[in-house]
């Protein structure tokens, strides 16, 4: 289920989309009726994709386009709007858009957008969903390769050796769950009981904490006799 948030000030538009969407099946979608609260909202709700209208009230979606961009360079942002001139659309572009869509549209073409998006990115949805492993995935603000053992967040790219790449996979399809040291363990080396395999865990979790530092929202959390938790 990909969450949107749709920042759209006329309701009955945003009420017309969001049916649309919905009927889809791929979609939750919230609503904001201005800058200000689609601001208030996307700090909350952490969505997926952000769909703004350009002229608002309060806050216009330029202003909160930046905000976006300032805070996560990586979510998905699609402004609409019913100018098309080539200087509207070179702004939104050039303040960090991923797309530009014309209104009036319908949700189907709203979720083309989306999908053409979603390819680029190579993140899975709900369409290949249980045919194949998501290549990107989102941890906080980090993007994360699966296959290229890169974590990106901004203009940093952090390049992953397998082993640390493949104990955050173990933590990320875990997330907020914690993951016996013992199954960690066995995933890598045969005797998990082995005081040298134990403390190269120990390495492993301090560098990838390092690599995660610059989101405070993600943490790795070490429980004495329990195990490790990956916090999202």
């Amino acid at each position: 289920m990909i969450k949107i948030l749709l920042v759209e000030d006329d309701e009955a538009c945003a009420y017309t989309i969001q049916g649309g969407l919905e009927l889809i099946g791929d979609y939750a979608v919230i609503r904001a009726k201005d800058g200000v609260e689609g601001w208030s909202l996307y700090c909350t709700e952490k969505p997926d994709v952000v769909v703004s209208d350009i002229e608002m009230p309060f806050m216009d979606g330029g202003e909160l386009l930046k905000k976006i961009r300032a805070d996560n360079p990586s979510v998905v942002v699609i402004m609409e709007s019913g100018k098309t001139t080539p200087k509207s659309v070179v702004e939104s572009l050039e303040l960090g858009a991923d797309d530009y869509i014309k209104k009036p549209f319908i949700a189907e073409e709203l979720h083309a957008h989306i999908q053409a998006i979603f390819r680029r990115l190579h993140i899975r949805t709900n369409e290949n969903q249980e045919d194949s492993p998501a290549t990107v995935v989102r941890i906080g603000k980090y993007r994360f390769d699966v296959h290229e053992n890169m974590l990106e967040i901004g203009m940093q790219t952090i390049k992953l050796t397998d082993r640390e790449a493949n104990i955050l996979k173990i933590l990320y399809d875990r997330k907020n769950t914690t993951v016996p040291r013992k199954e960690i363990l066995s995933s890598f080396w045969k005797d998990e009981n082995d005081p040298f395999h134990s403390r190269s865990l120990d390495v492993f979790i301090s560098k990838l904490r390092k690599y995660l530092s610059f989101d405070p929202s993600v943490k790795i959390v070490v429980t004495r006799g329990k195990g490790i938790r990956l916090i999202d």
